[in-house]
Parts: C-alpha cells; sequence; structure tokens
C-alpha cells in the first residue's frame, strides 16, 4: 500500500554502509521519497520527470552515464562501462538485445516503478553480480505491497510531466489492490519527446523518443516470507542515437520473473528465475536525411535470456555468511538488411550463446570496533556462435574470407573466471570510519568482442565512430583493485573521501587490425584504420567525494566531486571516453510544504583523449539547474529549469555524432540540451 514517504517525486541519495553484513562496503542508495528533503545524510539528487534511470547515475560520487541517445543511457563507475559494470533488476541479469547496447539494461525500467538504485562504492562484493570489474548497480522495483488489515484496500499513483525544450511528455501511473496476504500491483508509463535544441539554437536530429512500458506484480505474503510473479513489458519506438550508426525502429520486450523470499530457521532465502525475450529493429534512414537509398541499412536483433538465482544468508554470533549461485544462459542473433535490395544481407550474429553461470562464498565478522568480510566467486563463461554469411561473399574475394575463415574457426570457448573481495573497515569514534577493500575481479570477453566477424560498429554502445572486428581468442580481463576511504559525521556535516587504483591486465580494446582482408573491407565502408579488439594493459585511478552539511533546520547543502584517470599500460596513451574531474553543489531551502533547490554542476577540459580512437578534446563548462516543489496534502506539483543561462556545450560522455540531417557535421561530439523549463505533477490515493 502507497504511503505518503514512499512514493515517487525526488530523489535522494545517501551514504549507507552495511554494518554487520558480509558487504563490508559503503553504498550510495537512491530512494524515491515524496515529502521534502530532510536527510541527515543527503549526498544526491534525481529527478523522475527524465525519461533515461541511467540519468540519476550523474548525481551520484564516481558514477556517470555515456549517452548515445535519449533513452540509451549506459551506466559508468570510475571511468569503466557497458559490460564491466553489473546492472541488475530485482536480483535479474538484464541481456539487452541490441548489439550496440541501444537497449541497456537500465532501459528496460522506468523511474516511477524504481523503489531504489544502490551503487556500491569502492571493491563491490561478490555476491552483488556476476561479473563486477567495473563495478555494480543494484535496482529495486516496486513491488505489490499487502494491505495493514484483512480488508481490501487500493491506494496508487498518476504523474505527469512536461518539458519546454524538446517538447516532450510523461504519464505513469501505479494502482495497488492488496488484503493482507494478496496484493496486485499494475503500472502503465509512457515517456515521448522531439529534437532538442543546444544552448546555441542548433537542432540536434534525432533525438526524438517514444517509449511505453507497462505491467503488474502480484504478490502473496505470509509468515515466512513472501513470494510473487511479475511481467513487464517494454514499447520504445523511434527513438533516435545519433552517437551510433542507426537508430532505434522499436524494441519490444517481454520479462517474465518468478521469485520470493523464504525465512527458514535461521537462514533467509532469495530465489529468483526469469525470462527475457525481446526484438530489436534499427536502422539509418527513417529518422536520418541525406541518406542514398543503396546506403539504406536495418537490423533485426533478437536476444533470449533465462536467468536465475538461489541466495542464501545467516548470522552466526558476530559472523554473517552468505552462500548462492546465479547466472543466465542467453541467446543472440542480427541480420542486416537493405529494404531497397532484396539481394542485400548480412548475417552478423547468428546463433550466439554467451552463457555465464557462477557460485560464491562471502564471510564477514564484527571484532570489537572492526568488520572484515571476505568473499570469493567462481564463473563458468561459455561462449558459442553459429555461421554467418554475406551477400557479397560469391563476388568479393576479401569478403568471402572473413566469411570462409569465421566458419571454419573454432568458435565455442570456455573460461574459467573467479572474483576475490576483502573489505575492512574501523570505527575510529563516534564519527568516523575508515575504509579499506582490495580485490581480483575477471570478466570474460562479450559476444561481441568475441564474434564480430566483419569490420562494423556493433561495439556494444563504444560510439567512437571506429570500425572494429572481434577476436575468438581473447582472454578474460585480470583487475587488481584497491580502495581506500573514511566517512566522517558530526550529526550536521558529513563527508565520505575515497581513493582508489586498479591495474588491468588483458584489458580489452581496439588495436589496429593487421589483417589484410579486414583493412580492405572496412576501407571499402569508408574506414581506412580498422581496430581489433584485442588483449592489452591498463590502469585506472582518481579519487571521489560526497558530503552534506545542514546549515539550520531549513538550509541544507550537498555535493560531490569525481576524478577518474585511465592511462593504457602498453603504450603512451589513455582510455577512450573517461569523464573529466567534475563537481556539483546543491543549495536547498526546505520549507513546510515547500523546497527550492539549486545545482550548480561543472566539469574541466578534458584533454587526456586516447590516440588510438582518434578521440576529441571537450571544453570545460559549468551550468545551472533550479527547481521549485510545492506539497499539497496527496497533491505535488514541481517547477524547474534545467540549465539555467542556456550554456553551449558538449559532455565528454557524449559520443560522436553519426547522424546526416543534424545541424551539426557528422564525426563532432554530440552537444548536449540547452535551457529547458519542466513541469511535474503528482497525485497519490
Amino acid at each position: 500500500m502507497f504511503h505518503p514517504k514512499r512514493t515517487a517525486l525526488s530523489v535522494m541519495c545517501a551514504l549507507m554502509p552495511f554494518y554487520g553484513q558480509a558487504e563490508n562496503v559503503e553504498v550510495i542508495t537512491i530512494k524515491a521519497q515524496q515529502q521534502a528533503l530532510q536527510s541527515e545524510s543527503q549526498f544526491a539528487v534525481g529527478n523522475t520527470i527524465n525519461a533515461d534511470s541511467a540519468d540519476w547515475l550523474s548525481s551520484v560520487a564516481g558514477a556517470n552515464t555515456n549517452k548515445n541517445g535519449p533513452v540509451s543511457g549506459i551506466a559508468q563507475y570510475r571511468g569503466l562501462y557497458g559490460d564491466r559494470v553489473s546492472v541488475k533488476i530485482d536480483g535479474h541479469n538484464i541481456i539487452g538485445s541490441g548489439p550496440n547496447a541501444m537497449d541497456a539494461p537500465l532501459s528496460y525500467v522506468v523511474p516511477v516503478m524504481m523503489q531504489s538504485m544502490s551503487v556500491y562504492r569502492g571493491i563491490a562484493p561478490v555476491s552483488a553480480g556476476l561479473d563486477t570489474l567495473g563495478g555494480a548497480v543494484s535496482v529495486k522495483l516496486r513491488k505489490a505491497e499487502a494491505a495493514t488489515s484483512d480488508d481490501i484496500t487500493v491506494s496508487g499513483l498518476l504523474q505527469a510531466g512536461y518539458r519546454h525544450n524538446n517538447d516532450a511528455t510523461s504519464f505513469s501511473s501505479i494502482l495497488n489492490v492488496a488484503n493482507q496476504e494478496h496484493a496486485l500491483l499494475a503500472y502503465y508509463s509512457n515517456y515521448q519527446g522531439d529534437d532538442f535544441e543546444t544552448g546555441d539554437g542548433l537542432t540536434i536530429r534525432p533525438t526524438e523518443f517514444d517509449k511505453t512500458q507497462f505491467g503488474l506484480d502480484y504478490r502473496f505474503y505470509h509468515s515466512k516470507g513472501q513470494m510473487g510473479f511479475s511481467y513487464h513489458n517494454v514499447d520504445t519506438q523511434d527513438s533516435g542515437t545519433p552517437a551510433l550508426p542507426m537508430d532505434i525502429d522499436f524494441v519490444e520486450a517481454d520479462r517474465f520473473d518468478l521469485s520470493g523470499e523464504l525465512n527458514v530457521d535461521e537462514w533467509n532465502i532469495e530465489w529468483a528465475l526469469g525470462l527475457l525475450s525481446s526484438d530489436h529493429a534499427m536502422d539509418n534512414f527513417r529518422m536520418r536525411t541525406n541518406m542514398m537509398p543503396d546506403m539504406h541499412r536495418r537490423t533485426d536483433a533478437k536476444a533470449d535470456t533465462v536467468d536465475f538465482k538461489l541466495h542464501a544468508s545467516s548470522h552466526f554470533g558476530y559472523s554473517t555468511l552468505k552462500i548462492g549461485v546465479d547466472g543466465y544462459i542467453s541467446e543472440h542473433d542480427a541480420t542486416i538488411t537493405n529494404p531497397n535490395n532484396a539481394m542485400f544481407k548480412v548475417l552478423n550474429f547468428s546463433e550466439v550463446e554467451d552463457n555465464r553461470i557462477g557460485a560464491f562464498v562471502e564471510w564477514g565478522i564484527d571484532f570489537g570496533q572492526n568488520h572484515l568480510s571476505v568473499g570469493g566467486r567462481v564463473k563458468m563463461n561459455d561462449a558459442d556462435a553459429g555461421d554467418v554469411s554475406h551477400h557479397m561473399a560469391g563476388s568479393n574475394a576479401m569478403i568471402a574470407m572473413l566469411v570462409n575463415r569465421f566458419n571454419a574457426a573454432e568458435k565455442a570457448q570456455s573460461d574459467v573466471t573467479m572474483d576475490v573481495a576483502i573489505n575492512f573497515n574501523r570505527e575510529l569514534n563516534d564519527s568516523t570510519t575508515i575504509y579499506v577493500g582490495t580485490g581480483i575481479k575477471q570478466r570474460a570477453p562479450s559476444y561481441q568482442e568475441r564474434y564480430l566477424w566483419l569490420p562494423m560498429q556493433s561495439t556494444g554502445g563504444l560510439a567512437d565512430g571506429k570500425t572494429y572486428v572481434g577476436n575468438i581468442e581473447l582472454n578474460p580481463e585480470t583487475a587488481y583493485q584497491f580502495n581506500a576511504g573514511l566517512s566522517y559525521s558530526n550529526g550536521d556535516f558529513h563527508i565520505a573521501p575515497n581513493v582508489f587504483y586498479q591495474n588491468i591486465d588483458d584489458y580489452i580494446q581496439g588495436t589496429p587490425s593487421d589483417n589484410p582482408a579486414v583493412r580492405m573491407v572496412a576501407n571499402m565502408m569508408g574506414d581506412a584504420t580498422p581496430l581489433q579488439f584485442s588483449n592489452l594493459e591498463a590502469k585506472l585511478y582518481g579519487a571521489d567525494v560526497n558530503w552534506f552539511y545542514k546549515v539550520s533546520s531549513n538550509i541544507q547543502l550537498s555535493g560531490i566531486a569525481t576524478y577518474v584517470r585511465g592511462e593504457r599500460k602498453d603504450i603512451d596513451d589513455n582510455l577512450y571516453r573517461i569523464a573529466p574531474p567534475n563537481a556539483n553543489l546543491r543549495f536547498s531551502y526546505i520549507a513546510d510544504n515547500w523546497q527550492g533547490d539549486v545545482v550548480l554542476t561543472g566539469y574541466t577540459k578534458q584533454n587526456k583523449v586516447s590516440a588510438l580512437n582518434q578521440e576529441q578534446k571537450t571544453a570545460g563548462y559549468g551550468t545551472l539547474d533550479a527547481s521549485f516543489s510545492y506539497f499539497m496534502n496527496d497533491f505535488t506539483i514541481q517547477l524547474g529549469v534545467d540549465n539555467l543561462l542556456d550554456k553551449a556545450y558538449a559532455s565528454h560522455l557524449a559520443g560522436t555524432n553519426r547522424a546526416m540531417g543534424s545541424d551539426i557535421p557528422v564525426g563532432v561530439r554530440v552537444p548536449a540540451e540547452g535551457r529547458s523549463g519542466f513541469v511535474k505533477l503528482q497525485y497519490q490515493f
């Protein structure tokens, strides 16, 4: 049943160390809350009016978002992104169908359905996910809530919003019907908008979007826990991704899951079984102009995933034990055609299998003012692919060579990988706790990195404009990680700085291909310097901090700052798509029934760029956002302006423009949205 302080108006991030649990790490948790933000540990705030849930990460220290389109944000943490960052939704591994991550995991949830989003800070525990080399993000969705009495109760929420820059609208609704034992929740959400304008009046095409999600959740509550069934439907239509070679025609996905929690004797058992079936079409001509018919391309992709988890935890005196098995089995296909040429057909990914299953043990113990946790995970990674084809294989010797070489190769691969995480904290006094963590994390290659046999940009959303080929024989990445930090709190003031370093052996990145057939085929498609995914050596290091200060009963200040540096160790070059040093400062004034917020965000220039990827440098910039919220019983109104000063700038994490017909040329970085006023209305019952 919906409670006034649980419904989604704004989003509060709080630093929440997990004392007495195996996860002896700090966790930034973004929670939905309806009333004015009066937390004693507020660090960052998001907004449910945004269509892309990944946008919330940009307000978390160390985290950010790679934006390839308005609904295609990819999670980044401390310079690593994509498959290196574990993103789990209600404990499920979400595997998208798009080979270029247009449907990244966080696109499978809408803001109104998010109960919380947590980012594990530092060395993520092995229980946090299968592959946590780049960190872990955990999303909990709203579940059907039981009533406090046996009478049937009905509650819910209606929310609508509008942004003027791109004429964007949003509408969301939730209905919860329940008694003490049975509860049913149904929801519907739609976000749509047109192309946006920059601060200097340029229209960026295509950046329109149309995203609908709906579903239901049934829960049965009993004395020893709960169990239930969920269904979620994703229907994304005509959504631009200007940093990629194609745009979204549609993403149509159905997700089913059975899950539950059971308390037996001294054990808490969590289990889940999920099925995700996703169909995805994309093209380069319907939303873009100036493309000749013989260059029209359409890709139809499909992915089916079955995932599972069985976790059990228990407390024994001063120690905690957590054990579990989890994993997924996924299949991928992608075919490229030209609707103007019936003969044109490229079987890009064929019967690709990517199966990952893991088992872990995690143990934690309290002794005095200290807590230590140690965890280990073993993972079985199996991959395979079917034969591919190309309509020009009979007339082009180089293409025929690539087809035949791939089809003749031993494509079945199996890797055993391991993760180890050790975290220690000590309470120095009532106000100060120190944290130290170290770990070894491994990640097996993605299916794109292994099986991209033709030089193309199907790279999991790299968005650098380069063409790549895969490498079946890639080794898993191995990261040696270290993190140290402290948290200090005196009641009105909180601060939590961290420093980190990781050395990554066999880091997977593109290097110049020396294969004559690859180079000749890539040159035919306009890229004289194609890259092949290869193993090399890299390191990342930096620091981040979040803080909060309660000036008075009405005034709060908070902020974050992040510095990340990524370098290759084998040559003198930088890693691609690393955000420059950045910080933000939030000023909040809170009254009994209203709240005002002003946020100043600043990014320095980024000149530590990847020469290999021909990455462009970016200038520094600052933006100012302001909002006002008014609370009246069950009704809330929020007014605001993002980029109040109409600053013209480009985020370094925006990709390179690939779309013809925009007000910017192909090959430049996609600029950000200019000034945009918004209004959001919410009613709960």
